[in-house]
């Protein structure tokens, strides 16, 4: 019995020594002139208001835009989610909501060779205006339990019409 426990403590370990070794998704340096897929408010009505409330841009580049054409997203699919703050407008913009700050930055980049156990696919978080990946190992499996049920080869957001 207890070389059966020690094998088990030692897969656990090489299973978890090989989820943290995984790169980690890297900034995506120029997304902004990708093409824009579509931008969605989240309010305050919404769940996900006290960490994601805000004005949401998505960009794809082009092999994530043969993805959203075809259903199928191809090795070197990237998808970012710029989400930012919301500000009152002032004097003659007043009546208007405006873009604030950056909240974060959220990207998914398709690999099915490096992100095998992830369905394909790396997640990572950068916070405001920063640079550095925050994902851990645990929180990127949260990000992979939650995309697991998107009815798209993990990808939820679609195309605007």
């Amino acid at each position: 019995m207890r070389f059966k426990t020690a094998a088990v403590i030692v897969g656990l370990t090489a299973a978890l020594a090989h989820a943290s070794d995984l790169p980690n998704v890297p900034y995506p340096r120029d997304f902004r002139s990708w093409h824009h897929v579509k931008s969605i408010v989240i309010g305050p009505e919404h769940s996900s208001f006290a960490t994601r409330g805000g004005i949401h841009h998505y960009y794809a580049n082009d092999q994530a835009m043969k993805g959203y054409r075809t259903g199928a997203f191809p090795d070197g699919s990237i998808v970012v989610d710029e989400g930012v703050f919301t500000k009152a407008g002032e004097g003659p913009t007043r009546g208007l909501t405006l873009e604030g700050d950056r909240r974060s930055l959220d990207v998914m980049m398709k690999d099915a060779r490096i992100y095998k156990d992830t369905g394909g696919w790396g997640f990572e978080h950068f916070d405001g205006d920063d640079k550095t990946a925050k994902l851990d190992t645990s929180r990127r499996a949260k990000c992979q339990e939650c995309h697991a049920q998107a009815k798209r080869d993990f990808v939820f957001s679609s195309l605007r019409p």
